[in-house]
Parts: structure tokens; C-alpha cells; sequence
């Protein structure tokens, strides 16, 4: 079995911004739902004041994050109205090629993407008892 490929992103909310960035992100995750079988989970995230969200993402291989890219691409177009900026991101697993260097169009300090290419050890699970 070949290793998943992890990607988690955290932004920071534009202030005022924090019910749009509610809807938007529903709006994300019944996009992907409805166009991504392969997807394996996507889960996002607010911290308590409702400054920061984190989308994490995974999928059962890199492939899947380049499918995962084209299907988003009009939602990340108007990210902007509730995303003030990246504060993180993090992959896990061997992004695709040119995967990094279009994240990085994304960051406000390039030092904040994270890649961990080597799967040391692991499993997953696609269904839990």
C-alpha cells in the first residue's frame, strides 16, 4: 500500500470576516464531497476566536491532490473575501510536480510551507469498527 499525501493549511481570518469564512468553507466541503470520491477526509477547523481556520486533507495519493486543485479552483479564486493570509502549511507524503512551488504563490513567508516527502512508518485506516 502506498503511502497517503497530507496536506494541512491554516489562514487567518480577515476581522468581520468569520461568518463568510463559515459559509465559504461549507460551501467547500459539499463541493468536494459531491466531486471527489477518491478523497479520503477532509476536515476543517476554527479556533475558539474564530480567527484562524485549518483545512486538513486526506488523500489516498498525490493524484488525488492535483485532481483536488482543479475542482477547487473557483473557490480558491474568491478565498480572498474571508482569507486575510496563509499562516501555514504542511505537507506529508511527495507532492506532485510543481505542487510546491504553487503553494508558495499562496504564502506570506515561504519559510511557513512545511514538506515531510519521507513516509517513515504508518497505516491507514478506511474504515473504523
Amino acid at each position: 500500500m502506498t503511502a497517503p499525501f497530507i496536506w494541512v493549511g491554516t489562514y487567518a481570518i480577515k476581522p468581520g470576516k468569520l461568518e463568510l469564512a463559515r459559509k465559504r468553507l461549507a460551501e467547500v466541503v459539499d463541493l468536494v464531497e459531491a466531486n471527489e470520491p477518491r478523497l479520503i477526509a477532509f476536515n476543517c477547523y476554527l479556533d475558539e476566536a474564530g480567527t484562524t481556520a485549518s483545512c486538513v486533507q486526506v488523500h489516498p495519493d498525490a493524484t488525488s491532490m492535483v485532481f483536488h486543485m482543479e475542482v477547487i479552483a473557483e473557490h480558491l479564486e474568491t478565498a480572498g473575501e474571508w482569507l486575510d493570509n496563509v499562516v501555514a502549511s504542511e505537507v506529508y507524503g511527495t507532492p506532485p510536480d510543481g505542487f510546491v512551488e504553487g503553494q508558495k504563490q499562496w504564502e506570506v513567508d515561504p519559510a511557513t510551507l512545511r514538506v515531510l516527502p519521507v513516509h517513515e512508518a504508518g497505516f491507514t485506516r478506511t474504515s473504523a469498527r
